[in-house]
């Protein structure tokens, strides 16, 4: 009989003990909490002998003292997570522990260190990866062809619920925010699926008093191209796609998968579908005592390296939250690519703007274009998606100030005063609107600005992204990504 023990009672331990209750030979025997109320409310619920509740400063210690356990549930915060699992296998105590394992790629190296040192069993509770449907993908995927690009996004609109007080989503300390409670199951897809070291190439977001609720991460494993997708601020399909040479699969809720799709090149498409064993938390459960039972030491389906890697993924991504004089090097550069060899008149305006009206259907909303001479003040490409009303022309003409007004894009500018810490400025300043979308057109070999080309209407620095896209394809060069986040 494997004999768990729950370190930390919050309410996804209800789950996992609903689920271990349908597991042979195993039996949830103790509980650790913060509060008595909340101790005895277990005892009464499961039946647990009440000593074997622990509540208190001290529950957790005194849980993985208790040598009647044989394993533990971590569901602790994602910040305790390091700590008590190293307490834990130090103890002699087999870890399950709740995703994110942990908060940084080297936390998980040190983890893994110690489990295999101690010989004691911990694995990473990544649910997609236990579901039965699981194994019949990775079987499609090599149907597929060589993988070439996965993306992975799981965005849900759940602000209100994520500002709640009580909410650990965003008032939950360093593990907060939208990267590490849903990004880390798009980046177990991600490790699935591009193989060695992840190179972060782009990187959109919205973050909030240092708390990320949007990430739009691009990335590039070699060969593979790679992004990841996820949010608390808005809703889309939550889905996986894998894309091989000779086909590609998509599967449906991600982060608990019961279905997928594999379309081949030959125009031949199949259906996956496999329901849950027990529920979406059994299949984890069961492997996991299995591998008790056995006496492995490490899961071959999300081994150690496995987490080490996620959580390295995520480490890239956070790397680009934060602006840095790079950044600034980095939008130099690409004002210095991006200039016309010659001259910039009409027909040149109406080519750049016609191509960004091309490539804007891409994005999620519409978009306002306008193209300016500055000489004369002259208006030589004006254009609006249907979605767009007329103060986006004001938000344009505040964009083209800030250009004006530094010599440089408008998310220049907005990326200066950050790393001044002057961000109460930025939109401070009268006429001026230092966001992304501004862009100052000039002429190789000279630093005058001929025309200024400004795109609004869309979130997270996408409009200097669309602008920087047609420039780059209307002048056939290649430009440095910004990768870091722009609010």
């Amino acid at each position: 009989m494997i004999r768990f023990g729950i370190l930390g009672a919050g309410n996804i331990a209800h789950r996992f003990a609903a689920s271990l209750a349908h597991e042979e030979d195993a039996v949830l025997v103790a509980v650790s909490c913060r509060s008595a109320e909340k101790a005895a409310a277990w005892v009464e619920e499961l039946g647990l002998e009440p000593e074997k509740a622990y509540a208190g400063p001290d529950a957790h210690n005194a849980l993985l003292a208790d040598p009647d356990l044989d394993a533990i549930y971590l569901a602790l915060p994602h910040q305790l997570h390091h700590q008590w699992a190293l307490a834990a296998l130090r103890a002699g105590k087999a870890v399950l522990c709740e995703k994110p394992a942990m908060l940084t790629a080297a936390q998980m190296a040190e983890v893994a260190d110690v489990s295999r040192e101690t010989g004691v069993l911990f694995m990473e509770a990544m649910k997609p990866r236990f579901v039965a449907i699981y194994q019949q993908i990775i079987a499609a995927s090599h149907e597929i062809g060589e993988i070439v690009r996965v993306d992975a996004t799981l965005c849900n609109d759940m602000l209100a619920y994520a500002e709640g007080k009580d909410s650990y989503h965003l008032h939950g300390g360093p593990g907060a925010g939208v990267l590490l409670d849903c990004g880390t199951y798009c980046a177990s897809w991600l490790e699935d699926f591009c193989p060695g070291v992840p190179e972060l190439t782009a990187l959109h977001g919205v973050v909030r008093d240092d708390v990320d609720l949007y990430v739009d991460a691009t990335m590039v494993y070699g060969g593979v191209e790679a992004r990841l997708e996820c949010a608390f601020d808005r809703g889309k399909p939550r889905t996986a796609t894998i894309v091989g040479t000779k086909g590609s699969i998509v599967v449906d809720e991600l982060h608990r998968p019961q279905r997928a799709v594999v379309s081949l090149a030959d125009g031949t498409e199949r259906v996956l579908e496999a329901p849950y064993i027990i529920d979406d938390f059994y299949g984890e459960i069961h492997h996991f005592c299995e591998l008790l039972r056995s006496g492995a030491t490490e899961s071959p389906v999300m081994p150690l390296q496995d987490s080490v890697h996620c959580a390295l993924i995520l480490d890239t991504i956070r790397s680009g939250f934060t602006c840095t004089p790079k950044t600034l090097d980095t939008l130099t550069e690409q004002e210095r690519i991006l200039r016309y060899p010659e001259r910039f008149g009409a027909s040149e305006a109406l080519a750049l703007g016609s191509r960004i009206a091309v490539l804007a259907p891409e994005y999620d909303r519409g978009v306002t274009v306008k193209i300016t001479r500055e000489s004369d003040g002259m208006q030589l490409f004006a254009w609006s998606m249907d979605d767009k009303a007329p103060r986006n022309y004001e938000f344009i003409e505040g964009k083209r100030a800030a250009v004006l007004a530094s010599g440089h894009a408008s998310v220049w500018r907005q990326v200066e005063l950050k790393l001044a810490g002057k961000e109460d400025e930025i939109f401070a300043t009268p006429g001026q609107m230092p966001a992304a979308g501004g862009f100052p057109i000039r002429l190789q070999g000279t630093d005058e600005i001929v025309a200024t080309c400004v795109v609004s209407g869309l979130h997270e620095g996408l409009d200097h992204e669309l602008v920087v896209r047609a420039l780059t394809a209307e002048l056939g060069v290649q430009t440095p990504s910004l990768t870091t986040i722009v609010q």
